[in-house]
């Protein structure tokens, strides 16, 4: 049924591989050809020629009389051209690049208004807008009762070709001391002042009559005693006026311009600095929590215009904000008052005199008092991270540089300006000038926006002028880093 069958092999060759074939070939270019030539320059030819045979010239001698004689018939030219060079501003704001680094303050101008009362300082200095006109507010600086004098405020324009050093362009009569004043920051013209009565007052000085345009007179909520500082807020919209004083308020003006009508100041917020908004275990809280904490000083933030520091007659040095939700305090008529105290520093042992923010830094601030000591802040930190102790006496003024993030200048009672160099040395100034010969007080200190100046005022009513080297008045590449570690050295 079933038997074994063998079947023949059957093989599927393949579709799709197929067997390779290779060949080979050889190619053989042609033979190279090469030629030998040689090549020879043409024969140099070399000759000579003289000169004519050089005859010295004999000097003629000159006796003196004939070198007098000269001298003279060109020393009027000579004396004019020098004068003309000394004048000239045709290298204004260059240095001698061998100088670039140096650190030197020359006075150029001493300026000094004769009509001025005996007795009458210099109390505050402000630059307007373009850098070219020097505002000064003239008053008594102590006053043992209510002021019974008249102040004044008068204005240089230093970049005149003549100038008249004894005599100001401007002098403007103003009912009280002016105790303080500043140029608006856009607006080149106009300035407002603050009186020893309280009163606000706005110039125009581009009017040739009628130049005091705005005065806060019966303002019931207004400053009741001296105006100390002022501050602008201005932007293309609107222009802010925020005044301080020794009545503890701060108060927030709106400035109205308008082309067709005289400005018009109008009071929108007040603040109060009381002896409430101070911690009552803080070493310097005053005894009466109710009662007014004068005002002597105020710098806002460049960064956050919110954000201010207040110096007071007590010592007190305080972070404040424009944004407060404090209750408010019992007083006020018009406007509600309320507490802008957020934070309380270490206490100077003396009236602060100054303040300044930090342009470069937005943490950054300095102090200067009667106590004898420059405190660099941040505003982070109660405690001051760096006191300088510079001379023995009182510190009036100090001034960030608005040009080299680590320089500043501050002025003394003994007369004394003095110029920081953090770079340089982050204990001492790296210059002492004596401002005066006679150790005046030297009252205030204000560093020119737009160029390489600044100016003093002291208690004889001298302003001084002062120009800058190079080494302290341009950026040296790294300066904002390191002013970041100074300021990161405060947490440690």
């Amino acid at each position: 049924m079933f038997k074994d069958e063998e079947q023949t092999c059957i093989t599927c060759p393949s579709t799709w591989q197929k067997s390779r074939s290779l060949k080979s070939r050889l190619t053989q270019t042609s033979a190279l050809l090469t030629n030998d030539v040689a090549a020879q320059s043409y024969d140099v030819c070399t000759s000579a020629v003289q000169t004519d045979s050089i005859v010295p010239n004999k000097e003629k001698d000159h006796s003196s009389d004939d070198i007098a004689a000269f001298l003279k018939s060109v020393e009027g030219m000579v004396l004019k051209n020098l004068e003309e060079n000394t004048n000239s501003k045709a290298f204004k704001g260059m240095e001698n690049v061998l100088g670039m680094h140096s650190s030197s303050v020359n006075n150029n101008m001493t300026l000094n208004h004769a009509p001025l009362e005996f007795g009458m300082s210099v109390q505050d200095l402000s630059w307007n807008a373009n850098g070219s006109v020097i505002g000064v507010a003239y008053g008594e600086h102590n006053h043992e009762d209510w002021c019974t004098h008249k102040g004044m405020f008068c204005t240089w324009n230093i970049d005149r070709g003549k100038i008249n050093v004894n005599k100001a362009d401007q002098a403007l009569d103003v009912s009280s001391c002016l105790m303080c004043i500043k140029y608006h920051p856009i607006l080149p013209n106009l300035c407002a002042g603050g009186a020893f009565n309280g009163q606000i007052i706005i110039w125009d000085l581009s009017r040739t009559e009628d130049i005091e345009v705005c005065l806060s007179k019966n303002v019931e909520d207004g400053h009741h005693e001296p105006v100390t500082k002022l501050c602008w807020q201005a932007t293309s919209k609107d222009n802010i006026l925020i005044s301080l004083g020794m009545d503890g308020k701060i108060l927030r003006w709106e400035v109205k311009l308008s082309r067709y009508q005289d400005p018009e100041l109008t009071l929108l917020q007040g603040f109060a600095i009381t002896g409430s908004g101070i911690p009552r275990d803080h070493p310097a809280a005053p005894s009466s929590r109710t009662g007014d904490i004068g005002g002597t000083a105020i710098s806002f933030s460049h960064e956050d215009d919110t954000v201010f520091v207040v110096g007071t007659e007590s010592g007190l040095v305080l972070k404040c904000t424009t944004l407060s939700t404090e209750l408010p305090l019992d007083k006020g008529v018009k406007i509600q008052f309320r507490s802008p105290i957020t934070l309380v520093y270490n206490a100077h042992n003396g009236p602060v005199y100054d303040v300044d923010f930090s342009p470069a830094h937005r943490n950054l601030f300095l102090t200067a008092s009667t106590d004898g000591t420059i405190r660099l802040y941040s505003t982070l930190q109660p405690k001051p991270f760096q006191v300088l102790e510079p001379v023995s006496g009182y510190v009036f003024g100090v001034q960030w540089s608005p040009a080299r993030p680590l320089v500043f200048a501050a002025t003394t009672a003994l007369g004394s300006l003095l110029i920081y160099d953090l770079k340089k040395s982050r204990v001492g100034p790296v210059l002492q000038i004596p401002v005066n010969q006679t150790k005046s007080p030297v009252y205030s200190v204000a560093f020119n926006p737009k160029s390489d100046t600044l100016v003093t005022g002291d208690s004889k009513g001298t302003v001084k002028v002062w120009k800058l080297s190079q080494g302290l008045s341009s950026q040296i590449r790294g300066e904002s880093k390191l002013l970041e570690r100074i300021a990161a050295s405060s947490y440690e």
